[in-house]
Parts: C-alpha cells; sequence; structure tokens
C-alpha cells in the first residue's frame, strides 16, 4: 500500500481535543490484532513533563499528540471506533487522565480483554509478570502516578493543559469503497500494517499472533469470538511460558525476552526446516504468511501445529524424569572441547527433540514415550566427558561447572522410580521406591554461579597468609582448631623471618595438609559449586571457615546444592578426621563419589 493508497482511504483530517472526545463520549476498542500498549518509563514521563510544560504564548494554539486512525462501527445508536494508529497516546492520555480523576473520560478498552477496567478495579491486581501488555500498561500508570505526586502543586494546570490544550489529528478510514466487512477489515489491517512501519518493530511473535487472527475467515460474529478465543489462548500461552520454573527449565540461564512465546516459535519453525535463515526479516512470519494465504485449511492446520507444539514441551515440563534431564542438557556451558556438531543448547537442542517426538519413523509410527526416553538419554551421554575424573578448573572451567551440575542432577534421578506406584500409598522414601524430585531449575539459573575451591589456593607470599591467620584469630576469639592453630603458632615464631620457614618440615607439613599444592588445587576433588555471593562472602578461606560460613549462610536461607552440602558436611568420607581439613581422605571419597554418580547414570541411561 502506497501513501496515496493511504490517504485514498482515509477521511480529511481534523483535529480534536481531548476535552472533546471525553464530552463526546468517545467509545475507542483496540483491535486483538495490535500488539498492545508498549509505551515504556522513559516515553510515558517524557509526555507528561512535555504537556505541563506546554505553553501557548511559547508553544502555539495546541499541543499536538500525533495522528489518530480511527474506523468508525455503528450498531443503531452504538458507536465504536477502532484503533488503527495512535493508541500509545491514547492510552497514556487516558491513565493520566483517571489518575487525575477526570470522570467525565472517554472509553478505552482492549477488543480482546478489558484489561484497563481491570486495573483500576480494587479487588483484582494484576501481576506484571502475566504478560508484556499488563507490564507496560501497569508500568506506565505507576510513572504516571509518581509524576502526578512529585508534581501536587500543579495537577490543575496539568489537567487542563490536557483536556483543554492537547489535540489529535484524527483521521477516519473510508467507507465507501468497500464492499463487504471482510474487504473493511482488509483496509483496516492494511492500513495498521503501513502507519506501523517504521515505528517500534513488532515482534515476531506479534506479527504472527495478528496474522492468526486477522486470517479467522467466518461470519462477522463467529469471527469476533473466535478472535477473542484464540487471543485468550495465546496469552495463556505466553504466561505459560513466562513462569520461571517453565522458562529456566526451558532455556537454562538465558535471560527471559519481552516475548516468551517467540521461543516457542523458533522451536517449532527449527524442527521443520533445519535452522532460522539469516537473510530473512521474521522469517517464520514470512513463512506462516506464505502457507496461510494458500487458503482456510492450511490456516487451521498451521494454527495447530503450534498448539500441538506447545503442549508437547509442557507434557515434558510435567514429566519429573524428562523434566530433570531436559533441564540438565539446557542448563549446560559450552565447553571448549565441543567439536562443531556438538549437541546444540536452548531452541535448537528442543527443535531437535521435538523434531525426533513428532516425526513418524519408518515403519510409519510416531516414537513411543521409552523410546523418545532413549533418544534424551543418548544426547545426555553425549554431554559426559569421557574422562571426569582428569578435568580441571585451570583446563575448562565450564567441563567442570557442567560436571557438577550434572552431578547434582543425577542424585535426584539414579535407583529411583520415574512413577510411583498408587497401589502402595506412601513410599518409604528408600532407594528405588523414592519417587523422582524435580530439580529446581527456577532457583539455580536466578542465581550467578561460581566454580569453589573447596580448599583455599595458598597466598602469593607468606606475610599474606600469616596476616590471613591474625585476622582469623580475631574473629574467632584468639583459639584456632587443630592444624590451623598450630600453623599460626609456627608462623608467630617466625613473624620476623617467615623466608626461614622453607627449611622448616612441620611447617612445610602443616601447609600441605591446609592447602593443597598448584597442582591439586584444580582438580575435581577440590571443586564444588557456590552462588557469587556465597563465594564472596567465604572467600579465599581455610576449609574449617568455609564450612561455618556456609552454615550461617544455609541458616539465611542461600540455596545451595545438595552436593555442595555433602562436601561440607563430609558425608561422603566415612569416618572423618573432624572438620577441621579438607584431608586427602575427604578429596579421595568425593571425588569416588562424583566419579560413582556419574557411572551410574551412564548406566541408567544405557539401560533398555
Amino acid at each position: 500500500m502506497t501513501v496515496e493508497d493511504v490517504k485514498g482511504y482515509l477521511r480529511e483530517s481534523q483535529t480534536i481535543s481531548i476535552h472533546e472526545l471525553c464530552d463526546k463520549g468517545f467509545n475507542f476498542i483496540i483491535p486483538s490484532y495490535q500488539r498492545g500498549f508498549r509505551w515504556t518509563k522513559d516515553e510515558v514521563e517524557r509526555l507528561m513533563k512535555d504537556v505541563l510544560a506546554y505553553s501557548q504564548e511559547k508553544d502555539g494554539d495546541y499541543y499536538c499528540l500525533q495522528p489518530l486512525v480511527v474506523r468508525h462501527i455503528s450498531d443503531g445508536e452504538k458507536h465504536q471506533w477502532r484503533v488503527i494508529d495512535g493508541q500509545q497516546r491514547l492510552t497514556t492520555i487516558y491513565l493520566a487522565l483517571i489518575s487525575l480523576e477526570q470522570y467525565n473520560c472517554y472509553m478505552l478498552a482492549y477488543e480482546r480483554d478489558d484489561i484497563l477496567t481491570k486495573m483500576f478495579d480494587e479487588r483484582k491486581r494484576l501481576d506484571k509478570d502475566d504478560n508484556c501488555e499488563i507490564y507496560h500498561l501497569v508500568t506506565a500508570k505507576e510513572v504516571i502516578d509518581s509524576f502526578i505526586k512529585t508534581n501536587k502543586t500543579k495537577c490543575g494546570s496539568l489537567k487542563d493543559n490536557i483536556l483543554d490544550k492537547c489535540r489529535f489529528i484524527l483521521y477516519v478510514m473510508k467507507e465507501d469503497n468497500a464492499s463487504s466487512n471482510d474487504e473493511l477489515d482488509k483496509i483496516e489491517h492494511d492500513l495498521f500494517n503501513h502507519l506501523n512501519s517504521g515505528k517500534i518493530p513488532l515482534t515476531e511473535s506479534e506479527l504472527i499472533k495478528a496474522l492468526f487472527l486477522h486470517n479467522i475467515g467466518e461470519r462477522e460474529q463467529v469471527k469476533e469470538v473466535k478472535q477473542i478465543s484464540m487471543a485468550e489462548e495465546l496469552d495463556a500461552m505466553e504466561r505459560t511460558l513466562r513462569k520461571d520454573e517453565m522458562w529456566f527449565f526451558l532455556a537454562g540461564d538465558s535471560p527471559k525476552p519481552s516475548s516468551c512465546i517467540d521461543y516457542l516459535y523458533k522451536v517449532w519453525f527449527i524442527s521443520q526446516n533445519g535452522s532460522l535463515p539469516n537473510n530473512i526479516d521474521n522469517p517464520i512470519f514470512s513463512s506462516l504468511e506464505d502457507r496461510i494465504s494458500a487458503g482456510p485449511q492450511m490456516w487451521l492446520e498451521q494454527w495447530d501445529e503450534i498448539r500441538k507444539c506447545f503442549y508437547t514441551i509442557t507434557g515434558w515440563y510435567d514429566d519429573p524424569l524428562m523434566y530433570n534431564l531436559i533441564g540438565y542438557l539446557e542448563g549446560r556451558k559450552v565447553q571448549k572441547d565441543y567439536s562443531k556438531d556438538r549437541a546444540q543448547f536452548h531452541e535448537v537442542l528442543l527443535a531437535d527433540l521435538y523434531g525426533y517426538a513428532t516425526n513418524k519413523n519408518e515403519s510409519g509410527h510416531l516414537p513411543t514415550k521409552k523410546e523418545f526416553l532413549k533418544y534424551i538419554k543418548g544426547k545426555c551421554l553425549e554431554s559426559i566427558p569421557k574422562e571426569v575424573q582428569r578435568i580441571r578448573y585451570d583446563n575448562d572451567k565450564n567441563a567442570v561447572f557442567n560436571t557438577l551440575f550434572l552431578v547434582n542432577i543425577a542424585m535426584m534421578i539414579n535407583n529411583k522410580n520415574s512413577q510411583q506406584s498408587t497401589e502402595k500409598g506412601k513410599a518409604t522414601g528408600k532407594g528405588s521406591e523414592t519417587k523422582i524430585s524435580r530439580f529446581p531449575f527456577h532457583v539455580f539459573h536466578t542465581l550467578n554461579w561460581n566454580v569453589e575451591h573447596i580448599s583455599p589456593r595458598a597466598p602469593q607470599d607468606k606475610s599474606k597468609l600469616y596476616n590471613q591467620l591474625c585476622e582469623l584469630l580475631n574473629e574467632y576469639e584468639n583459639t584456632l582448631p587443630g592444624e590451623v592453630g598450630e600453623l599460626y603458632k609456627k608462623m608467630g615464631n617466625y613473624k620476623d623471618n617467615l623466608d626461614a620457614l622453607d627449611n622448616d618440615s612441620e611447617y612445610l607439613e602443616l601447609l600441605r595438609k591446609l592447602v593443597p599444592d598448584k597442582d591439586e588445587v584444580n582438580e575435581i576433588k577440590n571443586l564444588t559449586l557456590l552462588t557469587e555471593h556465597d563465594n564472596k562472602g567465604i572467600g579465599n578461606k581455610f576449609y574449617f571457615d568455609k564450612r561455618n560460613k556456609l552454615n550461617e549462610y544455609q541458616a539465611q536461607g542461600s540455596f545451595i546444592p545438595a552436593a555442595t552440602l555433602n562436601v561440607f558436611s563430609k558425608w561422603y568420607t566415612k569416618h572423618p578426621d573432624g572438620y577441621v581439613l579438607w584431608g586427602s581422605k575427604d578429596q579421595e571419597a568425593y571425588e569416588q563419589a562424583i566419579f560413582d554418580t556419574i557411572t551410574n547414570f551412564k548406566d541408567y541411561c544405557n539401560e533398555e
């Protein structure tokens, strides 16, 4: 549609004040195909400041709010104005008038869900995380309320300026060139697409939503009902995907985007086409548009495909075993030794799984649940380093992270039942009778994680070590346990000449027990996972001091993985020699536990 085409479909423009819109009771409707309100805090605040600062002497006869393009719909005495362009300013002004207690206001509602009415109903509290629209609307309302509170003495001027000085340039869509409602709908939609090009880009999910809603077909009354139903289902999908429990299961530690359903579309598209093309804008939308244009039956098939993808993925989420296995695959970090044909991550991995689950095999049947589970297990086996005990922090930190991450998840799977028999009633909690628990990916991935050295790395010089011991002595009220106290006394005897300790065998033996040598400190037997907060809090301290600090953090509710708790409680060590040192016996027991856990997990993945 060219500029001339646009002009041909619109009546002559006229300016209209906000006061007139209110006084004449304009009833505006935001159509279902539109993206909804998307202005940010800065844009809302800028408009409020501009309107308040408006001066007729300096700025002209009125403050122009830009074009407002509408389509008039009448049903007897009932008149509605469908907003084709201008909803961002129209909505912002509406929110401001309500906050300024302008009760005689124009009406504004969303065709698919009257969110604005709910916003001002004190009995209903909207969750900003429900969807993008609610997030931006609630944020805008908060910004406006804050602005009004800050400029309390100027509220009268702000309200007067909005009502009397602000004007839209009103364009009404012509209806005399169309022969049917379907043709009018098409003109409206084409106008929307043209007028919104070059503005805030629509996300691909918003384009896809408009595409599906616009192409529903049917008679006008049926079409409106179906549009509302489909829009509500898409919103429900977005809300489900936005939940932390679902998002961090599907996407590992990837930040949550403004539109999570885009992720679903990518999974579906890649499963069908292998990859996303880089040389096409909005490739998923373009592909769907080409297919849907083939006819109503193709529209229905594509909509069913999107729904099937969503419900398949949510089915994986609901199964504790698949949830843990897929969540592990998605939560890994890329290792140095991964080849180009490695198992992919995030939407590419999910697309691979979805493609396998929904494509018929050579015999013409879809994979059974057992076959699909075997496929997932194969992906898990491919991800595990060949020699777990040889991986090192200084060679590949991500490989260490992935291994320790897997240990925590494998502990929840090994020797457990994926389904607990309802006939037995409650399980005893012993061994294989225990049902598989769900790893809290939604907690894990919202935190920053470090690979922690259980025993500290040695300070560069002896004076730093001695100063550390002095600080520790003060913290523990002049009493240090076991070998730590002996080391402090030994270094105190040589505090004027610490280099002389290089020839003291007793000192060297104590140091070896407390601080691993340079080679051992980076081995897996001396590594565990801690949050960045806890890791910084305990610093480069000795084992017993770290243990005490972690006890405090856990009592305060800090999330500490099960394997890390086992390390600092020495569950892996048979008959531990106290809790002062992370000694060779503790290290060997921990290393063996890692090896056994991974081996058991491999055996589980290999079993039929």
